[in-house]
């Protein structure tokens, strides 16, 4: 059913013929990721399939993730590397559009509401499939390239198979920013990725009170495929990075809730 809600809402936000868009493909792989409870560095395979347009009302992004781990983090039962979905929505209300008059003033060039959905499963022993929903107001900044701060409402529900219950946690908060530049150091350069601060989220499914969470990903990225003389801005290269600190809420004290880790990415946009 949740599932279903998550498409209906795609398709009615989409709905808007774009003035733009963008979709990419990217593969991505690091040695340096954790798991709580897991004292073991786990190497993960990202492939990542993403859209991004932008229409009369705002902007729709749209993302799936598929996430392979190594055998440093089995699949339950299994003798192989868990598997993990992870799928993301957000859609843009921009202020400025839906009142045919430019919303800006100091540094801000827009004032828009921003909505989403994450949506995820695991097939590890914790089980952790996770539904998330968001609303609050969000701010663009006048920049030469993008970049955005909100402020969100954020309501989460999940499971927790090695405690045999399901999670349905409080209402909390999330400060989120989003950022992309573009710059030349004697090659195109792209500088972009987001990070979160999520407050804390009641009790886990073990009974524990839980932590602030942050939670960044970002990519330096080469414009490969103009240096090899073809179209600008449609193959990259180059290093990705995660730092997750009190990752999903859990303390610190825990092992594997710290993540600091480097990754190769490649990228291509049609």
């Amino acid at each position: 059913m949740k599932l279903f809600v998550v498409i209906l809402a795609f398709l009615g936000t989409a709905a808007n013929a774009a003035d733009w868009s963008d979709s990419y493909i990217s593969y991505s792989c690091g040695s340096k990721y954790h798991e709580p409870a897991n004292p073991n560095d786990i190497t993960k395979d990202v492939i990542s399939l993403g859209y991004i347009g932008g229409n009369a009302l705002g902007s729709n992004f749209f993302a799936v993730d598929m996430l392979k781990s190594d055998g440093n983090n089995p699949a339950n039962n299994g003798t192989h590397g868990a598997q993990e979905v992870y799928v993301v929505f957000r859609n843009t209300l921009s202020f400025s559009k839906l009142s045919n008059s430019k919303l800006a003033f100091g540094p801000v060039r827009d004032v828009a509401l921003e909505s989403g959905i994450d949506f995820s499963s695991k097939n590890d022993a914790f089980g952790g499939a996770e539904f998330k929903w968001m609303l609050g107001p969000k701010v663009e900044f006048e920049v030469p390239g993008y970049l955005s701060l909100g402020v969100l409402a954020l309501k989460d529900t999940g499971s927790n198979s090695l405690a045999g219950v399901k999670v349905n946690s409080p209402w909390t908060w999330r400060l989120s920013s989003v950022w992309s530049f573009d710059f030349n150091v004697g090659v195109p350069v792209v500088f972009k990725g987001w990070a979160t601060y999520t407050g804390t989220r009641g009790k886990d499914g073990f009974g524990n009170g839980t932590h602030p969470e942050v939670w960044s990903e970002s990519a330096l990225m080469m414009d490969v495929g103009s240096l090899a003389g073809g179209a600008a801005k449609k193959y990259y290269a180059g290093l990705g990075y995660q730092y997750i600190h009190n990752k999903f809420n859990n303390s610190s004290q825990l092992v594997g809730t710290k993540v600091s880790a480097p990754s190769v990415r490649f990228e291509a946009h049609f």
